[in-house]
């Protein structure tokens, strides 16, 4: 589901300027909806380097929700008054950040940005320490690990029906197919759509999980046991769910699911 207008609110810092520095965008609709967040470790750079590439994120995540109106917020007065064009960028290291977030903008209809007070800016100021900690004293996420992570998020978006959060995982060419006589292969917007008007989740639990990693591709293979229904037909039983997922910007997206129903047999 595209987005017409979007607001971010990104933050980008560095501890050292410079030193170890990250970037975060956190995606809103204009009533405040969660849509999608993002952050980043950008290596070493400057307090003003990481705010530029902050804007560049949220312009990147606004862009996948499908927005021709952006909102940029951000605490960094400096930076939004040289995108708005009210301070020059007097820095020549900062100059192709700002001619390659000025190109970035002009690609949507219409823009804007502004400045507010740090504690205006709470959630992408804690994912840029977050993102910091991580890379300081952290050990990096075992990938089937952080895939396993997504699958039980994804089961409990799906039982809340929390769309922001699975528009935000399911990339544009994402398919669901199912193992069902006559079963059509429905595409993104259509599984969406059944997830939010028809399918109701009264019981899921996740009895299995085997992940196959490929560097940026992973595919998982998940037997579960639900209870439910999809419209008025009763949903209950013991599925084997095929996911596969692609690495993009550092964030898995989910490309296909299949799901077959099953006897309980091991995978």
């Amino acid at each position: 589901m595209a987005h017409p207008k979007v607001v971010v609110h990104v933050d980008g810092g560095a501890r050292g300027n410079p030193g170890p520095a990250a970037a975060a965008a956190v995606a809103t609709a204009p009533d405040g909806t969660a849509l999608g967040e993002r952050s980043e470790f950008i290596g070493e750079a400057t307090n003003n380097v990481a705010e530029y590439k902050a804007i560049q994120l949220g312009i990147e995540l606004a862009r996948e929700l499908g927005a021709s109106e952006l909102e940029l917020v951000n605490d960094s007065q400096l930076v939004a008054r040289q995108i708005g064009g009210e301070y020059k960028v007097k820095n020549k290291g900062l100059m192709p950040l700002f001619t390659e977030t000025m190109k970035a903008l002009r690609e949507f209809d219409r823009w804007s940005v502004r400045d507010v007070r740090r504690e205006q800016n709470e959630r992408a100021d804690l994912l840029v320490n977050e993102e910091l900690d991580r890379q300081a004293g952290k050990p990096e996420p075992v990938e089937e690990d952080e895939i396993e992570a997504l699958l039980h998020r994804w089961a409990e978006a799906v039982e809340k029906r929390e769309m922001a959060f699975l528009e935000t995982l399911l990339a544009p060419e994402f398919t669901l197919t199912t193992g069902r006589p006559g079963a059509e292969v429905r595409t993104r917007e259509q599984y969406l759509a059944i997830t939010r008007d028809e399918y109701e989740v009264e019981s899921w639990q996740i009895d299995d999980v085997v992940v196959q990693h490929y560097g940026r591709f992973a595919v998982a293979r998940t037997r579960y046991t639900q209870t439910g229904r999809m419209g008025t037909e009763t949903r209950d039983g013991v599925y084997l769910m095929t996911d596969a997922f692609v690495k993009q910007s550092g964030r898995w997206r989910a490309v296909a699911r299949h799901i077959t129903p099953l006897a309980q047999e091991p995978i």
